[in-house]
């Protein structure tokens, strides 16, 4: 009877406390982080004895599973009771949901020395990389035990780090409101914080372009450009680094063209051409900057370049054929037109919804158009304009041009019809009802003493009169009027 009531009495339950501090990045307390212990194991250290020689050979069993949960207080402080000796996995997150912390632990008598029973974690002296999950205690240092002023260091960085993540956030912010000016002196603080950050000269330069502070914006990408070299001088994917400091040079060169200093623009440019692994918009944009500057050979030498750079872009093409035509080159023109809207064609085909090629190509057809019209050449241009109005972002124009064309060819319905199709496009357009009202004026008769016009003439020549009141027209349109309304 003895015996079986000894198997009937309950195994003993040794529980322990555990407890600790959790600091952040800057040795402050956080407050109300969420503190897990996870049984996950039994330890059995199978302790041996060999000729006087004591050693282990620990064993895990699979543990209860059971979870103790609690939260640390506005000093950091956790504390919890009752847990079971054993293995535990711990998991600490702080209140915004960050993971700050996840290891394991051995709960045991806290008079053993190898037992875990208080936890204290200090993110601010730990490296990024401290934090790593080990078998015996969680959290260790990844290089071993630093020195004081090892671990004085590693809180300054820390402390810097949480500074900079902080203005990043208040800076992203401005920027989603488009607050350029309050975006401005969080930049400033970060290249305070981190001078060697190249990101930030490229960033604060644009806010500064943003607000028309072009020279100030200049002198920033100019020292981004120092710290891109300096810090990309051994960098690995050595066309991304060269492509970084082309952007910030092609970026103060445009400051130079919009502060109207060519020269300085011009030299960048080509610096930028130089540095670039793939120069094509170092060369376009210096094409642009020389045709403002009535210099038309060296343009069209460099939108050639920016063609042999890249011959899938289209925009050299148009800013070529406008040179040919300030120049009165039709024919140089008419080819770059033709090659420019070809290569946009192409890029479409592969982005059908790409809105901006579809104005440039539009753009290029009434240009190319118009030159076909001064070779008198009408058919052809007649063709073009009909291809020009179903891409163009405003095909009013390519409308009104037909309107033209076949007004003056005298196909009176034919203009008509393109007449409706531009103020269908753009009811304010006074010259398509000019014409209009002028082809419906046209075939009236008399009638009885009066002279009487189609339906919708009186209505196109108020139009014209509505929206261009004092236009070119104006004295022959109000002369229409009058005579539909004089009895003879």
């Amino acid at each position: 009877m003895l015996l079986v009531l000894a198997f009937l009495m309950p195994m003993q339950v040794y529980l322990a406390a555990v407890s600790g501090q959790i600091l952040d990045r800057e040795g402050k307390p956080i407050a109300a982080a969420v503190v897990i212990y996870k049984n996950i194991g039994t330890l059995n250290r199978n302790y041996q004895s060999d000729a006087g020689m004591r050693s282990e050979n620990p064993t895990m069993t699979e543990g209860t599973g059971r979870v103790y949960q609690g939260k640390t207080d506005k000093k950091g402080v956790f504390a919890l009771n009752g847990l079971e000796y054993g293995v535990y996995e711990i998991a600490i997150t702080a209140p915004d949901g960050n993971r700050v912390y996840t290891g394991r632990k051995t709960i045991g008598d806290s008079s053993d020395p190898s037992s875990q029973n208080v936890l204290n974690v200090d993110l601010s002296a730990m490296e990024n990389n401290d934090l790593r999950v080990d078998p015996g205690g969680g959290a260790k240092m990844a290089s071993g035990k630093k020195t004081k002023a090892q671990v004085d260091l590693i809180r300054q960085e820390n402390a810097r780090a949480v500074k900079i993540n902080r203005l990043v956030d208040k800076y992203h912010a401005a920027v989603a409101l488009q607050d350029w000016v309050n975006g401005i002196p969080l930049l400033q603080q970060l290249i305070a914080l981190d001078p060697n950050r190249w990101e930030f000269y490229q960033n604060l330069g644009t806010l500064q372009a943003n607000i028309f502070q072009y020279q100030e914006a200049a002198e920033t990408y100019a020292k981004g450009i120092e710290v891109a070299k300096k810090v990309l001088a051994n960098a690995s994917d050595t066309d991304h680094a060269l492509t970084i400091v082309g952007d910030l040079l092609l970026a103060e060169a445009d400051c130079y063209a919009r502060l109207q200093k060519p020269e300085d623009a011009s030299a960048l440019y080509d610096k930028a051409a130089a540095v670039y692994p793939h120069p094509y918009m170092a060369h376009y944009r210096a094409c642009n900057l020389l045709s403002n500057q009535d210099k038309p050979d060296q343009a069209i030498e460099k939108c050639n370049q920016a063609i042999a750079d890249d011959p899938t872009q289209w925009e050299p093409y148009q800013l070529l054929g406008s040179i040919y035509t300030m120049t009165s080159k039709r024919k140089d023109a008419l080819e770059a037109y033709e090659k420019g809207v070809a290569t946009a064609q192409k890029s479409l085909e592969a982005q059908p919804d790409a809105a901006i090629v579809k104005s440039g190509m539009g753009q290029m057809l009434n240009a190319e158009g118009n030159i076909l019209l001064q070779l008198k050449r009408p058919d052809d241009a007649i063709a073009v304009f009909v291809q020009a109005a179903k891409v163009a972002v405003y095909p009013a124009m390519p409308y009104f041009n037909l309107c033209a064309i076949y007004y003056n060819e005298k196909r009176s319905q034919d203009a008509l019809a393109a007449c409706d199709q531009a103020l269908s496009s753009d009811p304010t357009m006074a010259d398509a009802y000019y014409i209009k009202g002028s082809i419906l004026f046209g075939q009236g008769r008399e009638e009885r003493g009066k002279y009487v016009v189609p339906p919708g003439t009186i209505e196109s020549l108020n139009n014209y009169l509505k929206y261009a009141p004092f236009g070119d027209h104006a004295r022959v349109v109000q002369d229409m009027i009058k005579q539909t309304q004089a009895a003879n």
